[in-house]
């Protein structure tokens, strides 16, 4: 890992206690769940902005393998198609504290499964997903370009009967990371320019398509809300030097090693558990306030931090 993967990785172990305090909020807070839940595709027909994945899932060979990547506990990916059965797997690196707040709530949900957008080809064999959706999630890891290269490596290869590779499907929010004043797990901006698809923050950026020529077709749009939505799509195999099994699971390692180690700090562990303290009191409280003065607040702090 590189010091500013591993500097971005550091600020994601300070945003746990972040993120599932939002989530416990959620499910906690009987008129935010169901609100929650009026946002949520699971049990409908799956459909998603800008890309007929119902005409997708038909055009797979054999039943098709779909990955709802860093999906947290929001389900909006759909389950239902029409054409033929579709099996989904939900993958969250929070999902031992995602699970538990099921259980507490006892929410008729299916579990998820442990596994980090930066070292998925550690879980799945290459070649082996029909498509990975990934939702206001990509821009939370420590480094957004490996994650697409780790996706790519898992998507299947198309055939000599004409059938393209697999998709990788991302829908985020325009520039999180600048609304949210690099807080917690927003340490990058997912942003269109020109119809390009760019990942920026404040020391790098990049051009998505550019960075995959060979490899991927990117078709990026911004929905009617404002939203990114990019459709990449394998045209072939990711070469040695930009993926390797071996360099997936040294990272993996050396994740663990970070996070062993920051734990094990008394001044990080005082620090993360304050953290969970304050979080815990405020997302409560931040339920009951009209999401307009949510936002009017974080571009307060926004615009404080820029200054």
């Amino acid at each position: 890992m590189t010091q500013t993967e591993r500097d971005s990785f550091n600020q994601w172990l300070k945003g746990i206690p972040y993120e599932i305090a939002f989530w416990k909020s959620y499910y906690g807070h009987k008129s935010s769940l169901e609100q929650l839940f009026s946002w949520s595709s699971y049990g409908e027909e799956c459909q998603l902005d800008n890309f007929d994945i119902q005409a997708y899932a038909a055009s797979c060979p054999g039943k098709p393998r779909f990955v709802d990547l860093g999906c947290s506990l929001s389900y909006t990916f759909g389950t239902e198609f029409s054409s033929k059965p579709v099996y989904i797997e939900r993958i969250d690196p929070l999902a031992t504290f995602y699970n538990r707040i099921l259980d507490k709530s006892r929410i008729d949900r299916p579990k998820i499964k442990f596994g980090m957008i930066e070292n998925i080809s550690t879980i799945y064999e290459a070649g082996s997903i029909d498509l990975i959706h990934i939702r206001n999630a990509l821009d939370h890891c420590a480094n957004p370009m490996l994650g697409i290269i780790e996706c790519l490596a898992c998507l299947r290869n198309g055939n000599n009967e004409g059938a393209g590779g697999g998709i990788l499907y991302l829908h985020h929010h325009r520039n999180e990371a600048e609304g949210e004043a690099y807080r917690g797990f927003h340490q990058y901006n997912i942003d269109s320019r020109n119809g390009q698809l760019v990942l920026w923050n404040r020391d790098a950026c990049i051009d998505v398509a550019d960075a995959l020529k060979g490899i991927a077709t990117v078709q990026c749009s911004v929905t009617e809300h404002n939203h990114i939505v990019a459709v990449i799509q394998k045209t072939g195999s990711v070469p040695p030097s930009m993926h390797s099994p071996e360099a997936s699971a040294r990272r993996a390692a050396e994740m663990l090693e970070m996070t062993i180690k920051a734990f094990n700090s008394p001044l990080f562990a005082l620090k993360y558990h304050m953290a969970v303290f304050t979080s815990a009191l405020a997302h409560p409280v931040m339920r009951r306030i009209p999401r307009r003065l949510v936002d009017t607040l974080k571009a307060f702090l926004a615009k404080r931090h820029h200054t």
